[in-house]
Parts: C-alpha cells; structure tokens; sequence
C-alpha cells in the first residue's frame, strides 16, 4: 500500500489548519476587494470573499469557527485563536491566496480557504513533486469548514465550485486538490454516526491518487504533543490534456 492509500478500515478528512511557508509573503494583488464581484447568494445566503480590510473586520469570527469545526473529529486539532488569526491574516497577503464564506443573516457559517500549491509548505508540496506532478500548476485547497447547524444543505459544496469558477477564470491553474488525514475506525474519539465524505468528492469530479501521500503533524485536543498524521490526497482536472 503506498504512503497515500487509505488503510483498510480507515477513514479521512479535510486537513486542519497548517502553517504557511516563511517565504513568498507580498500584498495581495486584491487586497482591497469586498467579494466575488457585489456578492454571490446561495439560497438565504451570501458568500463573500475575504480580503484586505473585509478579512480583517471577520478575522476573528473566521478563526472562531475554524476552531469550533477542526476540534471534532476527526481533526481533533487544538489552536489558538490568536495562531488562526495570524495564519488566515498571512493567507489572505498570500498571492494568489483565496478565503470565501458563507453568511446566514450576517452570522458566518462555513468557509473554504486555498491558495497555490508552489506557495504551500512542503509536507503539501513535495508529494506532488516526487510524484512528477508541477505544483505551479495546481491550486491547493486547505480547509472547507461547516457549523454543524448548516450541514447538509450543500453549502460546503457549494463554497468549493465557486473557489474552483475563482480559480478557473485565473487560466493558471491545470487543477485543483486537496488532502486529507487518515483516521481508523477503531479510534476512541470516532463518532459512531461519522461517515467520509468521499462519495461527495467524487460527485465532484475530485479523484483519490494513491500513488500520492504524505505526512502533517499538529496536536490532537487529546494530546500534549504533535504527532504525524498520514494524508492521502484527491484531485480534479480542469482539462482533459492535464498532467496533474
């Protein structure tokens, strides 16, 4: 079984929050910019991306329900409100960096965050790489993050076609991906009702490459320590010639 392939019995989940490369941080080309556009609406919400002084006034907000969402299962992670605010602050400068929400009557309820590849650190980067594939021609999506409250109603879904439109329309971009944590069903912490989303990524045109993988490291709630967490990683080309 190579390094990226889900361990019989195993389960996975959109990765949590990691640190952002020490190089390559300039102003946002957009940093100004309110949205996509005036605001895009999703049923009886509003999606929104946060740049500039708009991820500044939801900054706090944003980190808050990162916080709220990555420490369940099966992230189990455990930050700090002021880790997330600096991390998302220095996304948002990030060129190329992409934050999006979604607003229930003003109330922030789900999130996606990415940004290109070639800018990610290397535990993302280098598996991609090895594995003859160009990070320059891939963008990485980090985080897609739900309230409980708002689950499924496609709102995550949702979140992530319009950052793929965003990433579509920049013509830089071969593909999209993303990884996922490796969690086995007999953890302690696993939820009986938890299912993976899999079959989600898939409706999605995202597929598993097995032959892709790698580690991440932070500190589960229930530890005092970081440890490794194996990652598997999906993909989605935007064109059938594409080699990533």
């Amino acid at each position: 079984m190579s390094a990226g392939a889900l361990p019989e019995g195993g389960s996975a989940a959109a990765l949590p929050a990691r640190p952002l490369p020490p190089h390559g941080l300039r102003p946002h080309a957009d940093a100004q910019a309110h949205g996509l556009g005036p605001g895009l609406a999703l049923g009886d919400m509003q999606v929104e991306r946060l740049a500039g002084v708009v991820l500044a006034d939801r900054l706090e907000e944003l980190a808050a329900l990162r916080l709220a969402v990555l420490g369940d299962f099966p992230y189990l992670y455990r930050g700090s409100a002021a880790y997330e605010e600096r991390y998302l602050s220095d996304l948002g400068s990030l060129p190329g960096g992409l934050i999006l929400a979604a607003f229930d009557r003003n109330r922030m309820v789900a999130a996606v965050t990415g940004a290109p590849l070639d800018q990610e650190i290397d535990a993302l980067s280098d598996p991609f790489t090895h594995a003859g594939r160009d990070p320059g021609a891939i963008f990485y999506f980090g985080e897609v993050v739900v309230l409980p409250s708002h689950r499924g109603r496609g709102v995550g879904t949702a979140l992530l076609e319009i950052g793929e439109s965003h990433i579509r329309d920049n013509g830089r971009f071969a593909s999209a991906a993303f990884g996922e944590i490796v969690r086995s069903t007999d953890h302690p912490r696993r939820p009986k009702t938890y299912r993976t989303p899999d079959a989600a990524w898939r409706r999605l045109g995202y597929r598993l490459e097995p032959d892709i993988g790698g580690t991440l490291s932070w500190c589960d709630s229930c530890d005092r320590e970081e440890t490794a967490k194996p990652l598997r990683f999906w993909v989605k080309s935007f064109t059938p010639s594409a080699g990533a």
